[in-house]
């Protein structure tokens, strides 16, 4: 065999094996819809050990149901190959804010999003308070390190 065809051959074996390694696994494994949700939320994926970080911060969300505390779950935010903006790591209610973008402003809305859970609960009567004080920021709560984030929902 001459040069010139072995030179072809390991040149379409190394494609097919770079198709099978990163074209295939991507069309077998499309992206989930959470998030789908979360692009167009305007949360991004990131690689917490290779992504700059601009922003890293931990606000602490608490929900009671009937003062009955609620768990948040852990690993909220991490879904196939994809770890959003904000996401949980454990059950502590503490939620990670990780951002290589320095400008952008994260609001409870996109902890809501991530979660995919709704602020209003049917059936029940919403007591929010931040720090200790009452809320009626509600959605549009802008999210701050070390915040206490409380919701206490109340049957009507």
């Amino acid at each position: 065999m001459n040069k010139n065809k072995s030179g072809w051959i390991v040149g379409a074996i190394i494609v097919a094996a770079l198709a099978v390694l990163f074209i295939i696994p991507r069309i077998n494994n499309p992206t989930p819809p959470e998030v789908k949700a979360w692009n167009a939320a305007g949360i991004a994926c990131v690689d917490e050990n290779r992504t700059p970080l601009q922003q890293h911060f931990h606000p602490v969300l608490k929900v009671f149901v009937d003062g009955i505390e609620e768990t948040i779950p852990a690993s909220v935010g991490n879904v196939s190959r994809c770890t959003a903006e904000i996401h949980t790591h454990d059950l502590t209610g503490t939620i990670h804010v990780e951002s290589p973008s320095a400008t952008r402003e994260f609001f409870f809305k996109d902890v809501l999003t991530v979660w995919g859970r709704a602020l209003e609960r049917p059936g029940y009567a919403l007591e929010m308070t931040v720090d200790g004080a009452p809320s009626t920021e509600g959605e549009e709560l802008m999210l701050k390190d070390k915040q206490q984030i409380t919701l206490n929902y109340i049957k009507e």
